[in-house]
């Protein structure tokens, strides 16, 4: 690891694949987010559920989420897709959903080219 890794990692707190993976538990979320030419500092707070995990067609690592609340630019709550290297603290927010919002496909993401992990619903 060299150390713009160790710095960028400590600096804004940015959320890996395997915390990810590990959230991806049905669990409502918060993360600051920033688009692009944003202040990485800024305070863009987004509430999120978590549904597809993968790499974006631009090679990305991006989370498909359905935005529940939040700071945004555009018309919410709605499907969302995020890259990883945007978001730092992330938290959890009380709740789960039990069923996946109108529209969900459960057999993956056109807009990824590798899907890392999907919800499953009964």
């Amino acid at each position: 690891m060299n150390l713009y890794n160790l710095a960028e990692g400590l600096i804004l707190e940015l959320t890996n694949k395997e915390t990810i993976k590990t959230i991806m538990d049905r669990k409502r979320l918060a993360s600051v987010y920033y688009d692009d030419g944003e202040d990485p500092g800024g305070k863009n707070k987004r509430w999120i559920e978590i549904y597809c995990f993968g790499t974006s067609l631009a090679g990305n690592d991006v989370i498909r989420v359905y935005q529940i609340g939040g700071d945004t630019k555009t018309i919410q709550p709605g499907w969302k897709m995020f890259r990883v290297d945007r978001m730092n603290d992330l938290q959890m927010l009380g709740g789960e959903f039990e069923t996946p919002r109108p529209l969900f496909n459960p057999d993956g993401d056109k807009s990824m080219t590798q899907v890392y992990k999907i919800l499953k619903f009964d």
